[in-house]
């Protein structure tokens, strides 16, 4: 049996391959820039107590944050401490989406989900990378910083009072939300903002936030490529892909594809 699995920020998803039939394990995300490694063992606990772990001979990871042979090394130890008699091949998620989206052609690939993610590949491999920094120095295009820009508008009292009502209605935006925000890890928090800025967007004001958005991810990090051809992958790029082809064709960059999730692509280009 081989696994191939896809880790995000905030969810992950394990496929179980077994000659034709296959299994999808959903479990929480994990990324070692913002979350400790012993969420990563709780991870795999449970996948230990779901499968056979004797039976899987194979391990392909493509997981958020990993960026250099450090993390790789962490990844690839601590997966063999559950899966002993399994190769394990750890890549970050930017080589799984450029997998997923491109095959043999060449242009600009974005994660955008919790964080955000890029880089030029050719067809072949990473070429160019513009760093994301994450979610303290960057992320832009991010679920996080889309999050992030609707609450200094909300605690600031910048929103229309309808706005502002519907939102402290629906997440019990109270005087105690605040601190929430700055206890411990609320990254995810901050980014689930979006879905609510999503129910909005038609909304002046809100439709104008996500907008600048996306106007000060492409000055920030695509134009900077000097590419024409763009593909996205990711759940803000799915629910703002309108969004996105705005901004992008007043940029004059061509948007191939935008796919929510690309494990599906990636069972493929592994078992083919």
């Amino acid at each position: 049996m081989k696994i191939i699995a896809d880790i995000g920020a905030t969810r992950g998803r394990w496929v179980l391959l077994n000659g034709k039939n296959t299994n999808i394990i959903k479990t929480e995300g994990f990324n070692p820039y913002v979350s400790e490694i012993n969420l990563f063992d709780t991870i795999l606990r449970s996948l230990e107590s779901k499968i056979d772990t004797t039976n899987v001979s194979k391990i392909i990871y493509y997981g958020a944050g990993i960026n250099n042979e450090e993390l790789k090394k962490i990844i690839e130890e601590n997966i063999n401490n559950y899966f002993k008699k399994a190769q394990i091949e750890v890549y970050s998620d930017l080589i799984g989406s450029c997998r997923a989206l491109c095959g043999k052609n060449e242009g600009v690939v974005s994660i955008l989900g919790t964080g955000s993610n890029s880089c030029f590949f050719n067809g072949k491999e990473i070429v160019k990378k513009i760093n994301s920094l994450g979610f303290l120095l960057g992320d832009e295009g991010s679920g996080y910083v889309l999050g992030r820009s609707f609450l200094k508008k909300y605690f600031r009292n910048e929103l229309p009072d309808n706005i502002s009502d519907s939102f402290r209605n629906n997440y019990n935006a109270d005087d105690s939300y605040l601190s929430k925000v700055y206890n411990g890890d609320s990254h995810k928090l901050i980014s689930s903002v979006s879905k609510f800025i999503y129910s909005k967007k038609e909304e002046e004001c809100i439709k104008k936030l996500i907008i600048d958005h996306f106007n000060h991810y492409f000055n920030e990090i695509i134009l900077k490529y000097n590419s024409k051809n763009i593909y996205l992958s990711g759940s803000v790029a799915h629910y703002f892909s309108n969004e996105i082809k705005e901004v992008s064709n007043k940029n004059k960059v061509n948007v191939i594809s935008i796919i929510k999730d690309p494990i599906d692509h990636l069972v493929k280009y592994h078992v083919v």
